[in-house]
């Protein structure tokens, strides 16, 4: 059978969540006997980069972000559903659009993941949140299959538009594991850091994800620093922030990196790893401190209850994360080994999900 993965910026991953989810799941749709074709934007990528064993790349000169993702989708589809016996749509740009592909879809296999209902974000316009919605509804309506990353983004969907989905979370098991030394010199080396000596938070910053607010909790008496890597350069917020905190010397703000020894050692060094996301259902962010077994506290939100069962802490503001903080004992908000390995954060098990929701009979 073939399955057809659209709506990222392509391959190999060096955007987002999606991007990621595409890399980690594509070989392995691949190595269930399938044949899998995932389309990409070519701007700004250079040519030679090594691809996932097994899958068909496929790049279009547009743009796959912002405004532009809408065309960007709509062209995507074209040039794959004469090819497809199913097509994964991810992201909800095109919704308008998708009672159309679904009936271009052989056998009507359209699959849509809805991402973290982007019209709930605060970065959109008035406008954009109202296009969105509306995409989210058409696209809810005519897909075939509704994919939820999270049982809160289930239950949004069930309560707003009484409609079942599909929950299928987001992996962690592709993050690389560090040994202690090594762990050490790439801290030293590359970001003058010691093990247990910061605390962290890996993000994109944007309101939504509460960067201030977990910035204005970190106790000035403790001296302990607080490590954000992100993309501060991408937007007014982010350099608003690069102005505010730049000369704190408790505060590090550290351009966004995918590369994968650097964000192993930061994240098995941190004394506690820091969450502020609001919305969004499974961040990828969260699910990749897992594997790492580190003190962990989120913004108390439906989305990061779910992810973690429970296990961990959680604030609601700055006074409430900074008493956790003061408390110390960090060690007791570590989420439980099981969910490290948890199943639902598994790729194998989440590509052979999708397989069998693509070609149900």
């Amino acid at each position: 059978m073939k399955l057809a993965i659209i709506g990222t910026d392509g391959l190999p991953a060096r955007y987002g969540g999606f991007e990621t989810f595409a890399m980690e799941v594509s070989p392995r749709i691949a190595g269930l006997g399938h044949e899998v074709l995932v389309v990409g934007s070519s701007r700004g990528r250079p040519a030679g980069e090594t691809l996932p064993e097994g899958v068909t790349v496929r790049n279009l000169p547009l743009s796959a972000n912002g405004i532009a993702s809408i065309p960007y989708d709509i062209v995507s589809f074209a040039t794959v559903c004469h090819w497809a016996d199913a097509v994964l749509l991810l992201g909800v740009s095109a919704g308008p659009f998708v009672p159309i592909m679904r009936r271009l879809t052989r056998g009507g296999n359209l699959i849509v993941n809805v991402d973290g209902l982007e019209s709930r974000r605060a970065k959109w316009s008035r406008l954009g949140k109202r296009y969105l919605a509306t995409a989210e509804t058409l696209a809810i309506r005519g897909a075939r299959h509704i994919v939820a990353d999270n049982r809160g983004i289930a239950d949004i969907i069930a309560q707003t538009h009484g409609h079942t989905s599909t929950i299928i979370a987001y992996g962690n098991d592709h993050v690389l594991q560090i040994a202690d030394s090594e762990c050490r010199r790439v801290l030293k080396s590359q970001f003058d850091l010691t093990p247990d000596g910061y605390f962290l938070t890996v993000a994109r910053i944007e309101p939504e994800n509460n960067i201030e607010m977990m910035i204005r909790s970190i106790p000035r008496d403790h001296g302990v620093p607080y490590v954000i890597l992100g993309n501060f350069t991408s937007s007014p917020y982010g350099l608003e922030l690069i102005k505010r905190y730049r000369d704190d010397p408790l505060i590090r703000l550290i351009p966004a990196t995918y590369d994968p020894m650097a964000l192993a050692a930061l994240r098995s060094g941190c004394q506690a790893y820091l969450h502020g996301h609001s919305v969004g259902g499974t961040n990828p962010s969260l699910v990749e401190i897992l594997p790492y077994g580190r003190p962990t506290l989120c913004f108390d939100c439906s989305f990061n209850r779910y992810t973690l069962d429970n296990s961990g802490a959680f604030f609601a503001s700055t006074a409430d994360l900074s008493a956790l903080i003061e408390a110390g004992s960090l060690e007791r908000y570590t989420p439980p080994p099981a969910l490290q390995t948890d199943p639902r954060y598994q790729w194998q098990a989440i590509a052979e999900r999708y397989v069998a929701l693509a070609f149900e009979e």
